[in-house]
């Protein structure tokens, strides 16, 4: 044990010194409530940011929704609150606050659909539309159909990955060329660094492109194939994926749509793109059943063939547990293994370029970066940038809401909030599932983290 401490306490030290210069001296707490779409993200921040602190900062998990982050915050029941969704006057503490933009994510179109055997689904807004909105009700729809015959349609047929917390992403955005995204998670690309990430042609028996594996939890590869042929996607040699285009027999099964019951920011990220890339008379707020077109009375209509969960994790439970399903959650919840294991999937979602583009994290940062940000901090994102191949479209920005006051509590969030945006969502969000903030949006995100305890 004596060996071990001093690179501990080195690396400890090291990330204090990346705090700000408001680094609060002694041991506090500070508690938040909210959002679960960065739960796992948050489940994992608070612990290193408590090593290597000292602090004990905590975040309920589950959060609650962001309705509930946003009024225990407002009820002074916690020092920070976790938002997806910006914050109404009715919503609003009387103290002041700001919004910290910390880090962004892909939100999934999730489905089970075992009949297909692994095949990605390719689905367009519209067709998203009518499945979320109650109108397209079997699996083997024309518009499914129509989607699916756009894009080809490529099988992952290895049913276990060959190396554990490495798996893939495969999409097409044209004929005959694949962008493949591997997700490693730390552990593994810890081991893993400086090893190779193969795409590799087992017709041909050749490789078609290689990554080295650095510091970044996910690798891309884009490269031309055939769809004649089969390809592996390897890790450190070990076979993690299986790909070939396979012919989709869509069932004539009924769809059960899982959407979130509670008050929550995937809900308003979701209907926000509903509304702007697909029909507008969806309405952007953290209450499914008031944001579909119809509202609840629709939703009550359709009976059993729409199921509500409170939380990411229950929504993600029940889709991963039954077949014929599709929802929408965090896409960090689809690629746990477990569910994976089940036959849970991401459906590739065509953008507003044209191209049905994968949830990764490059995908998401690819959108975010065409978003804007206010004076208050909240970030608003353009569904209409068409000449934005490499984005994927349906994606969140998850806020800590922090107060502006001078307390040894509100110290610590604010160094909390610098700490993510600074040092650990940069090395950590995409092995996590998410994606860092970059460029002018960090720049303006660490401006918000600054105003917390600075009154």
């Amino acid at each position: 044990m004596q060996k071990l401490r001093k690179p501990i306490v080195a690396i400890a030290l090291a990330m204090v010194a990346s705090l700000s210069v408001g680094s609060v001296a002694l041991a506090e707490s500070a508690s938040g409530s909210g959002a679960t779409f960065p739960q796992q993200f948050m489940a994992s921040a608070t612990v290193a940011f408590n090593t290597a602190t000292g602090h004990n900062v905590s975040y309920a998990n589950p959060g609650g929704g962001s309705s509930k982050g946003k009024a225990d915050f407002k009820a002074g029941l916690t020092d920070f609150g976790g938002s997806d969704s910006a914050v109404t006057s009715t919503q609003a503490a009387a103290f002041d606050w700001v919004y910290v933009p910390y880090v962004a994510g892909a939100i999934s179109i999730a489905y089970r659909l075992d009949e297909i055997k692994g095949t990605t689904l390719s689905l367009s807004p519209a067709t998203i539309n009518g499945i979320f909105g109650g109108t397209i009700t079997k699996w083997n729809d024309p518009s499914i159909a129509n989607d699916m015959k756009t894009n080809p349609a490529w099988a992952n047929s290895l049913k276990k990955s060959g190396l554990k917390g490495a798996t893939s992403v495969w999409s097409t955005p044209s004929l005959n060329t694949a962008l493949v995204t591997v997700t490693l998670v730390p552990s593994v690309l810890k081991s893993s660094k400086g090893k190779t990430v193969e795409l590799y042609d087992n017709t041909k028996k050749k490789s078609v492109k290689t990554a080295t594996i650095g510091t970044k939890g996910q690798i891309t590869i884009q490269a031309p194939v055939d769809s004649a042929n089969n390809y592996s996607v390897k890790v450190a040699g070990k076979e993690v994926s299986k790909y070939s285009v396979v012919a989709v027999n869509l069932p004539d099964k009924a769809i059960t749509v899982v959407y979130r019951s509670d008050g929550s920011g995937t809900t308003n990220n979701f209907c926000n793109f509903m509304k702007n890339a697909a029909n507008p008379d969806w309405v952007a707020n953290d209450a499914f059943t008031s944001c579909i077109p119809g509202g609840s009375a629709k939703v009550a209509s359709y009976g059993a063939k729409f199921q509500g969960q409170s939380g990411s994790a229950n929504v993600s439970n029940y889709v991963a547990d039954t077949n014929g399903t599709i929802g929408y959650t965090e896409v960090s919840f689809v690629t746990d293994a477990t569910r994976a294991a089940k036959g849970m999937q991401s459906a590739n979602v065509k953008n507003a370029a044209g191209k049905f583009v994968g949830p990764t994290a490059a995908a998401a940062s690819a959108f975010v970066s065409g978003a804007s940000i206010d004076s208050v901090g909240f970030v608003t994102f353009d569904y209409k940038q068409a000449t934005n191949t490499a984005a994927y479209p349906v994606v969140a920005v998850t806020y800590g809401l922090g107060k502006t006051a001078k307390s040894a509590k509100n110290a610590v969030v604010a160094d909390f909030f610098t700490w993510i945006l600074t040092t650990y969502s940069p090395a950590n969000s995409e092995a996590l599932g998410y994606a860092p903030l970059t460029g002018a949006l960090k720049t303006a995100a660490e401006a918000q983290a600054k105003k917390v305890n600075s009154k």
